[in-house]
């Protein structure tokens, strides 16, 4: 079930607050976030909208992927094998793009299903 909203619920807005940590202003200092619950992550997304949301989310995981894969390829060349290759080889990029992938997804659910109840 895709389901946009007009505006972020209150809890919405709890998790909104949250995510807006990943994202200050640049060094000029332009906003990348706006309290109607926009972000620019190399283009702007309203986290309101669905697709937008499930896009960015998509961006993120596949972030990781290349991430681990980087982490990975380096760590074999040193090792000659990936037999002690752990989550100790990531580093603070990944934990914060787990971190900001976990709110998107609670902010996901929380519009797609308890808007609906609170409503």
């Amino acid at each position: 079930m895709a389901t946009d909203c007009e505006k972020l619920s209150p809890k919405a807005l709890e998790i909104f607050e949250k995510i807006q940590k990943f994202y200050p202003p640049t060094p000029w200092s332009n906003p990348r976030c706006t309290p109607g619950g926009m972000v620019c992550d190399n283009r702007w997304f309203d986290l309101c909208k669905s697709e937008d949301r499930k896009s960015l989310m998509e961006g993120k995981k596949s972030s990781l992927g290349h991430m681990v894969e980087i982490q990975a390829s380096v760590y074999i060349k040193k090792e000659g094998s990936l037999k002690r290759f752990s989550r100790r080889s990531f580093g603070l990029m990944i934990q914060n793009t787990v971190e900001l992938l976990l709110l998107l997804n609670d902010l996901d659910f929380q519009i797609e299903t308890m808007d609906i109840v609170e409503s």
